[in-house]
């Protein structure tokens, strides 16, 4: 299984290649940094491999196993294959803007072309915002900072054990966070959700975890009508190994240092509260994003696996297990 899928298309690494001003040269900075760690699948001829300076050193890397690379005749990106290597994938591009925005939509997917990638460094580097305790009331909470969080997605587990250790927080907390987080289009596949949390104080209303569920559900239905979604909800205790707070998605590590249960019935923070957000294929693994991304993931799929039967409710099923072994 490959993990960290990113397509190249020609016409990008040309256009991208022929832009010398200072921005174009640190956009061209921004995305070879991203494909050295990449399992990269790209469509230039053999010929550029050989002439380009930057795509020599590349294959050097390549040829000593430093780096993955797989050439094609051709890629064409009208629509991803429906696996998860696909649906998890970046996709470089240079098909115009509004069609990018259609594949993003359709399938939660990152496509970006030459005309976005100025606008877009932040996909680079990350993203974040604060709040501020009792002092600012954030009438729409998370949705305030919906441009910052909101990337397309297919999937997405979101682990927090406070998130539900008090019922109320479905309201304050968790029907606005969905709501700047959710695909806001009908995609062309199933959207997953896995949601870990202790349900009440230490897990006490585990046994009512379907309760949950249907609440959860409802508000997925009512925020985004006819969205085709499957959800599960597991009920975990409170010494386990989900000490992190964070949502994963197909494209996103969305760290919540400070837990996502953070706002009081008057919008106001409960803490000063930190929120990191970065698309560990493109920032590369410098500060362990991808590992801890994929750490993540292995530990909610092995939880799934094996998940007391009366503390969960839903399929199990979140395409995003698949990118582990």
């Amino acid at each position: 299984m490959k993990d960290k899928v990113i397509y190249l298309q020609k016409g990008f690494w040309n256009q991208l290649k022929s832009d010398t001003s200072i921005a174009g040269l640190q956009c061209m900075m921004n995305v070879y940094e991203a494909i050295l760690d990449a399992n990269l699948r790209t469509d230039i001829e053999d010929e550029v491999w050989d002439s380009d300076p930057f795509l020599m050193l590349l294959w050097k890397r390549f040829v000593s196993h430093q780096s993955d690379i797989e050439l094609f005749e051709d890629i064409s990106i009208d629509k991803p294959n429906e696996n998860v290597e696909d649906l998890s994938a970046i996709y470089l591009t240079d098909i115009n803007t509004s069609e990018c925005n259609t594949l993003a939509t359709t399938y939660g997917i990152v496509v970006v072309n030459n005309t976005d990638l100025p606008r877009k460094e932040y996909l680079f580097k990350g993203d974040g915002f604060l709040l501020k305790k009792n002092t600012i009331c954030y009438e729409d909470r998370y949705l305030q900072f919906k441009q910052k969080i909101c990337y397309p997605c297919n999937s997405m587990i979101l682990i927090d054990p406070y998130i539900l250790s008090d019922k109320k927080n479905i309201g304050r907390n968790l029907f606005y966070l969905l709501d700047a987080i959710l695909p806001t289009k009908r995609l062309k596949v199933v959207f997953q959700l896995s949601i870990f949390s202790m349900l009440g104080n230490k897990n006490s209303d585990a046994l009512n975890v379907e309760e949950y569920h249907k609440e959860i559900s409802d508000i997925i239905k009512a925020i985004r009508k006819g969205l085709n979604f499957i959800l599960t909800l597991y009920a975990i205790g409170s010494a386990e190994e989900f000490h992190r707070r964070m949502i994963i998605t197909n494209n996103v590590l969305f760290s919540a240092d400070d837990g996502f249960e953070v706002f009081k019935d008057n919008g106001q923070a409960s803490k000063n509260a930190s929120f990191d957000i970065v698309l560990p294929r493109l920032v590369g693994d410098n500060r362990q994003d991808m590992s801890n991304y994929i750490r993540w993931i292995k530990i909610a799929r092995n939880r799934s696996n094996k998940q007391y039967e009366k503390h969960f409710c839903g399929t199990r099923e979140n395409r995003l297990f698949e990118l582990v072994r």
